[in-house]
């Protein structure tokens, strides 16, 4: 497992393995394939049979987009959404404030048919699409900001004081903690301290909630669209993001699956049982017996603790769809929504630009 290979502390020779961050980074972007020339192979993807993408590599900033992952749908709904309910691809953005993040962005389709609302790949629906600003800096791996029909946008800082700078972003809802000095860098706990700045105002709060935050590398079985192979078992940088500082008391579980072959390739909603203020435990079994059976996800092991998870939502974006334009799709999907936005954080525009 990669979380068992020998780090360099310095440049590593050819053939020795790579620096830890380069390791982090790469289960955070996804791969393309290449020919033998070096050149980028539309409509290949990494988790296609081998002699198809014989090499590969992370996609670069400001490449096109080969091919985009998407989630599966419900056995029933395949007829007519076939393409599933939602794209999402993650490569990397160059940015005035933090360098090279990664962009994880939520691209929805025509897949809500409890509204009826239109919704087009490959086009910014605002109330409905959005992402996860993915930032690596100083050993750590924060989602610095996010985007979703039910929140809108806003941004998760940790410790700060009067207007939220990018430092604040840097350490907030952390996905890894990465350390070379210990013998397992890529296995871990912490405890986060972070909370959510919405509006036009982008002011530290007030208080800070705890989040007990587990990772670890483990191999994990994701399954392929119809007509696209079998199952697929890819080694796997898995988060769980726990609501509470105790796992035995958390409210609720995000849990969070990247692969160095497709970065962000699944995602996790447990709840806690019991219920809470917000839902009975009776809503939340619904929930979960109503979710079960979609057939959307596979089953996946519960997170740690004694207390009782349910699964209540899951996307597994293991579904590669072609790109619409011949020589791959222009990526900058969300962060260039957000950047033409007057109330847009600086330090998400472009390197060497200006706010208006």
């Amino acid at each position: 497992m990669l979380a068992t290979l020998p780090i360099p502390a310095k440049p590593a020779p050819v053939g020795a393995a790579p620096p830890l961050a380069d390791t982090v980074r790469d289960f955070m972007i996804q791969n393309v394939c290449l020919d033998s020339a070096g050149a980028v192979q539309i409509g290949r993807s990494p988790v296609d049979d081998k002699a198809g993408c014989a090499a590969q590599r992370d996609l670069r900033a400001g490449e096109r987009l080969p091919y985009h992952k998407h989630d599966h749908p419900s056995p029933e709904q395949r007829p007519r959404e076939r393409f599933g309910y939602q794209r999402h691809d993650s490569f990397p953005v160059e940015t005035a404030g933090f360098g090279t993040v990664v962009e994880h962005s939520f691209d929805f389709g025509t897949g809500d048919f409890a509204t009826g609302e239109d919704r087009r790949f490959g086009v910014f629906d605002r109330g409905s699409d959005g992402g996860d600003v993915a930032i690596i800096s100083d050993g750590v791996v924060s989602l610095g900001a996010t985007e979703d029909g039910g929140g809108g946008f806003g941004l998760w800082v940790g410790e700060c004081r009067g207007e939220v700078t990018a430092a604040a972003l840097r350490r907030s809802w952390i996905v890894l903690e990465f350390d070379t000095s210990r013998p397992d860098p890529l296995h871990g706990q912490t405890i986060a301290r972070l909370n959510g700045v919405r509006g036009d105002r982008m002011a530290c709060p007030a208080r800070l909630n705890a989040a007990l935050t587990r990772w670890r590398v483990a191999p994990f079985a994701y399954r392929a669209a119809p007509g696209q192979g079998t199952a697929m078992t890819l080694t796997t940088l898995v988060s769980d993001h726990y609501g509470g500082a105790d796992r035995d008391t958390a409210d609720h579980v995000e849990r969070f699956y990247f692969t160095r072959e497709l970065g962000g390739a699944r995602w996790e909603r447990w709840q806690n049982a019991r219920g809470n203020k917000q839902f009975s435990a009776a809503t939340i079994a619904e929930r979960a017996a109503w979710f079960a059976g979609t057939g959307r996800c596979s089953a996946a092991e519960p997170p740690a603790g004694s207390a009782r998870m349910v699964l209540i939502d899951c996307r597994e974006w293991t579904q590669i769809v072609a790109p619409a334009d011949p020589a791959g799709d222009k990526p900058g999907f969300w962060i260039e929504a957000i950047r033409t936005r007057p109330q847009a954080p600086a330090f998400f525009l472009k390197p060497n630009s200006r706010k208006k």
